[in-house]
């Protein structure tokens, strides 16, 4: 909008009443936006209302208060939206992770970590912004009070499950089988465990390194108890 307007001579050109223009242009620009907002607003409420079930429009109807018209009006949303707290982004006692832009000498920026913490919240100073506890033995050195874009909750696991999935095992309880029928040495480690024997060597070959690296040779054995050969190299021999 503001290249619409025609610049004069050095002579005929009027600083102030320049910017009073320009001005003049922005504050009927946000005015325009603001309306295209509430336009959009308003259409996006209505399909989105217009996709709800009967059960779900029920739902929403039971719980407005008393004298809340059914239909979306944007006049009782604005006074709705004033009217209503807002719920706190973190409660105090709750932790959270802290977002710190610099990093140490050193340290690629990309790959630092940036996440520090976790810190409690002391208390809230304002609607987007929290103060802080910061133990005396931390390190850190900043600001306590922060602002919101850089706190991130911590995941403090409220729904795991505490029941317990057995009763306390006593030595009554503790046997689930018969231990008698099981063979003496059934506790005993296999020293042998993952190791095979060689019955023969049928050939050997040393492949092509197709890497800096040296070659290693590799033999065909014949194991014990089995009947296909396998190509295996020099050192899983030793």
């Amino acid at each position: 909008m503001t290249s619409s307007l025609r610049r004069r001579t050095a002579k005929q050109s009027d600083a102030l009443a320049w910017r009073r223009e320009v001005n003049r242009q922005q504050e009927i620009a946000l005015e325009i936006a603001k309306e295209y907002q509430a336009t959009e607003k308003a259409r996006r409420a209505k399909e989105h209302n217009d996709t709800l079930s009967r059960q779900e429009r029920a739902t929403i109807t039971q719980t407005r208060p008393s004298g809340t018209p059914t239909e979306p009006q944007e006049q009782s949303e604005d006074s709705n939206d004033v009217t209503r707290s807002p719920k706190p982004l973190f409660e105090v006692g709750s932790r959270a992770w802290l977002y710190m832009e610099r990093v140490k000498p050193g340290f690629t920026k990309k790959l630092a970590h940036r996440w520090h913490g976790s810190f409690r919240i002391k208390k809230k100073v304002e609607e987007y912004a929290y103060e802080l506890e910061l133990p005396d033995q931390s390190g850190y050195r900043f600001h306590p009070v922060v602002h919101v874009s850089r706190l991130k909750p911590v995941n403090e696991f409220q729904s795991r499950p505490t029941t317990r999935l057995a009763p306390d095992i006593s030595e009554h309880t503790r046997l689930d089988f018969d231990e008698e029928l099981l063979p003496e040495d059934s506790w005993e480690p296999d020293q042998l465990a993952g190791e095979y024997e060689v019955e023969t060597i049928l050939d050997d070959k040393t492949p092509l390194s197709t890497s800096t690296e040296r070659p290693v040779c590799e033999f065909l054995i014949k194991w014990v108890g089995y009947d296909e050969p396998t190509w295996e190299p020099a050192p899983n021999l030793l």
